[in-house]
Formats: structure tokens, C-alpha cells, sequence
């Protein structure tokens, strides 16, 4: 029988918070009782681009990519991070050219969506829900029936509105489980995970819905089957924090920057909402400020409330703000310099930060140079890590700190790197897993030494050896052309109304 791995991207799951819960999650207990260790994620532990450090096998630095938008310093603005921007070859990419046909489901990071030897339903991060899978027809199938890649509660963080999230696990996770009987490889990430998380950390409406989500993986467990195996992974861990630091506040009070606060535009408007780019759009899309309404509008009009949206991630948020010619442009948890006198600068006051109790802030400022080696790229000078407050780069004049309970819809949690990772099935060996100390990008390698697949020069990655090992690293070409068009097997949605989903 030919392998079948099917991997459960539970998004910013840490054993942290659900160790003290275990006895009633059965199901991630199961698997935590066969092996189970922490997952080291990627610097800075950000979604973007921590998937794509999963299915690439490579760091940020690699990739080019360290949050969600880019500066572009000669332009002096900032582009949107989408799919578009990796020209890197993918885990399903390899599997393709091996034989295997994959099916990528709600993966953030993946819009728009891109062509490859099987199917790929794009995630979070796009903003919207058109043209987001391939083949084209398979999003027209979901949309009859109506699928959506972010329920209610993604805009409300309501917990009346929690429903909606455990029915969203649900039907991503029937909707993975239809193209089973075809694909080798299945992927499907849970995101919402993360959303209870940063809002509802470690309390009962957050125990109760993990507990919704372990009793949907038994379900998919059983309908899945003994003949795969199945990895539990996340792409970063979480924890609590005290409250928000403003960094562009700071670097502002400290003369680096100088921030244009000038007027009250539509990103005040949201600020005070306490809304951040994603749910500003579901609200627009909610008030009906989209589709035909939107294409009514002056392209000026919808470009400013676009990059005016605090905390803006995915266009231009900070452009019409910041001054190009500053000491430094700050992304959190990254900054980039005009020199290294700056960045040692910044990076010793940094450090000397203290919060009202006069406890530190920031736990270490890493040198891009130092964690980003044989990068080709411009990388940011500093990394910041940080552990009790989350740090925004929402451009929010005169404000450094905010304290938990200090503003709406505020977040009482944040990303750390202690992911999770735990497996079983046919292939998967009894590996020394916290010795072993895997990281983020090992999983690539791992799921292509699985199959058999010579794993890749490219990747920095090592296969950790828990589906077996089975291949050779070999020096491969580097290939950049990862859009092609290919076959798709049409049985898949019949699957899908066997499944009852369509």
C-alpha cells in the first residue's frame, strides 16, 4: 500500500495551554500518550510566513518573507505579502513530480491560489472569497453550498458567536476528508485555533472549544481511517501577555522616526473600533461596502481606507505615516535601519524598556544577520523577541503601552515559537522526538523522506525521521516556476456528496 499522510495544522497550538486540559481532549490526548514535543517555530512566530516555512522546508530568510507586507525602500511603500510573493518550490510541488496528488485546505498563506497536482482551497490572509481555489470550479461547488474560509466570530470575537467557529472546524475538516480516497497527501489547517486564543486565552469559552475541535478530529480520525498517517502540528505556540507596546510610539519618543498624525482618517475610526485589517474588511463586506457597492467607488477612496486600516498587514497601513528618510522602519517585531549605529542603538534601548511595574519588556533584540544566515535579501536589521506583551506596529500617536483591559476586542494572548507536534499511524517510527528538537521547517523534509522523495539541497530543513526514512538528500535544481497547469480528478466532488457536505 503506498503512503498517505494527512497533516492537522492546529493553528497556534501549544502544549502550554492544553497539557492542564488533556483529560478532556481525548483525541489530541490519545496522541500526545504515543509521542508528542514542541515544535520550534520560525523567527519571528508569525503565521506569514511560518506556513510557508512548513510546506518550503526553508526559514524567512530563505524565503525573502518576514511578515505580512514588504518594505519596499526605493518605492517607500509597503506590498502586500500573498502566495505570489514565494517563488519557492512547495511540499506538494515535490509530491507532484513524484506521483502523488495532494489536496492543500485552508492553509494561510495560500492566496491566491496556485495550481498543482491535485487541489489547493486557499486560507486566511486574502481578504476575501473569490477566485481561491483550483481548479476554479471547485470553489463554485463550495460557494452552492456555502462555504466560508472565516465564519462571524472572526469579526466579532463574540463568544454568542462561538458556534460558527466549531461548525467552520467542521466543515473544513469534511471538506479535507472528500479528497481522501484520491490524494496521498492531505493537508488541512484549523485556524481558528488561533483567533479563540488571542481573545479568549485559557479561559472556559476557550477550553470549550478545543474541546468542540477534539471531538470533530475524532470524527475525521474515524472516517479517515487506520491506513494514514496523521500528524498534529502547529505552526507556532501562543502564551499569555500583559498587554500591547507600541514600538512606533516608542521610536518616535525616541527620535527615530517621525509619525504623520495628522487629521482623523478612516484608520482612527477603525483603531477606536479596535479592529485590525481582516475584521475592518468583514465589517465593510458585512455593511455591504463590497462587490458591486465597492466597484462603485472612487479607486482613491477604497486606496485610503485601505492603507488607513490600523494595523494594516496586508496593503499599505503605515505609508501615508512614516517618514521614508527616518533612522528606522519598524514592522513588528522587526526594524530596519538607516545603519549599524542605529540598529545598535535601538537594540540597547530596547532592552532598557520597562513597563509600568518597571519590569522588562523585551526579552532579546536578535541581529537579522545572525538568525537569517546566507541570506541574499534585504532582511531586517533587528528581530524583537518578546514574551509578556504583544508589540504592534499600529501607527497610535502618544500611545506606548496598552494594558490588558485597556482597549475592545483586545488580546490577552500572543505567538510564541512552542508549537506542537505529535503523530500516528502505519509508517510513523518511534523517534527520540525531544532530542531530536525539531523544527518548524524539519517537516517538509520528514513528509518528502516518507514518501521516498530525495529530499531537496534547497531545504535548510532535515527530515526528523518519524515517517521513516527512506530517501537520500541530493543536490537538486533549483526550480522556480512552481505555476503549471495540471490534471484534476473530477470523482473528488462526488466524494464530498457522499460525505454529505455538497
Amino acid at each position: 500500500m503506498s503512503t498517505k499522510v494527512c497533516v492537522l495544522g492546529l493553528d497556534g497550538a501549544t502544549w502550554d495551554l492544553l497539557d492542564p486540559w488533556l483529560d478532556d481532549l481525548p483525541t489530541i490526548k490519545s496522541f500526545a500518550d504515543e509521542r508528542r514535543t514542541t515544535l520550534d517555530s520560525c523567527i519571528p512566530p508569525l503565521s506569514m510566513p511560518a506556513w510557508k516555512v512548513y510546506s518550503t522546508g526553508m526559514n524567512p530568510g530563505d524565503l525573502g518573507v518576514f511578515t505580512f507586507v514588504e518594505p519596499d525602500f526605493e518605492e517607500e511603500q509597503f506590498t502586500t505579502v500573498t502566495n505570489e510573493s514565494f517563488t519557492t518550490r512547495e511540499l506538494w510541488d515535490y509530491l507532484g513530480e513524484a506521483g502523488h496528488q495532494s489536496a492543500v485546505v485552508n492553509m494561510p498563506t495560500t492566496y491566491p491560489p496556485r495550481d498543482i497536482d491535485g487541489w489547493q482551497i486557499s486560507g486566511p490572509f486574502s481578504g476575501k472569497q473569490e477566485d481561491y481555489t483550483r481548479p476554479e470550479e471547485l470553489g463554485r461547488t463550495l460557494d452552492r453550498n456555502d462555504y466560508t474560509i472565516l465564519p462571524e466570530y472572526y469579526l466579532s470575537r463574540d463568544p454568542d458567536d462561538i458556534d460558527g467557529a466549531v461548525e467552520s472546524v467542521e466543515t473544513k475538516l469534511r471538506t479535507a476528508l472528500g479528497f481522501t480516497e484520491t490524494a496521498d497527501f492531505v493537508h488541512t489547517t484549523l485556524y481558528l485555533t488561533d483567533t479563540v486564543q488571542h481573545t479568549e486565552w485559557d479561559s472556559p469559552v476557550c477550553k470549550s472549544f478545543w474541546e468542540s475541535v477534539d471531538e470533530q478530529l475524532a470524527w475525521f480520525l474515524d472516517e479517515l481511517g487506520d491506513d494514514w498517517n496523521v500528524v498534529l502540528m502547529s505552526d507556532h505556540g501562543f502564551g499569555y501577555t500583559k498587554g500591547r507596546f507600541y514600538l512606533n510610539t516608542w521610536l518616535e519618543q525616541e527620535g527615530y522616526i517621525h509619525i504623520d498624525d495628522s487629521g482623523f482618517d478612516f484608520g482612527d475610526l477603525f483603531g477606536l473600533m479596535g479592529l485590525d485589517y481582516d475584521r475592518a474588511l468583514a465589517l465593510m463586506q458585512r455593511l455591504r461596502l463590497s462587490g458591486v457597492v465597492l466597484e462603485t467607488l472612487p479607486e482613491s477612496f477604497l486606496r485610503k481606507v485601505a492603507r488607513q486600516m490600523p494595523g494594516n498587514r496586508k496593503l499599505e497601513g503605515l505609508q501615508d505615516k512614516i517618514d521614508w528618510e527616518a533612522d528606522a522602519v519598524a514592522l513588528a517585531p522587526l526594524v530596519y535601519t538607516r545603519n549599524e549605529q542605529v540598529a545598535d542603538e535601538i537594540r540597547e534601548k530596547l532592552l532598557d524598556v520597562t513597563d509600568r511595574d518597571g519590569e522588562q519588556v523585551i526579552d532579546e533584540v536578535y541581529y537579522g544577520e545572525d538568525i537569517y544566515p546566507d541570506t541574499d535579501v534585504r532582511m531586517p536589521d533587528l528581530v524583537i523577541k518578546h514574551t509578556d506583551y504583544g508589540i504592534s506596529d499600529i501607527v497610535k500617536p502618544g500611545v506606548l503601552f496598552e494594558y490588558d483591559g485597556d482597549w475592545r476586542h483586545h488580546k490577552t494572548a500572543h505567538h510564541r515559537r512552542n508549537g506542537i507536534l505529535t503523530a500516528r499511524g502505519p509508517d510513523v517510527e518511534d523517534v527520540a522526538l525531544d532530542e531530536l528538537e525539531p523544527r518548524l521547517y524539519d517537516l517538509a523534509p520528514t513528509i518528502l523522506d516518507g514518501f521516498g522523495i530525495d529530499i531537496p539541497e534547497e531545504m535548510r530543513g532535515e527530515s526528523i525521521g518519524l515517517l521513516g526514512s527512506n530517501s537520500e538528500r541530493k543536490p537538486l535544481p533549483v526550480q522556480r516556476d512552481v505555476d503549471r497547469v495540471v490534471e484534476h480528478d473530477e470523482n473528488v466532488e462526488q466524494k464530498l456528496k457522499d460525505l454529505g457536505y455538497l
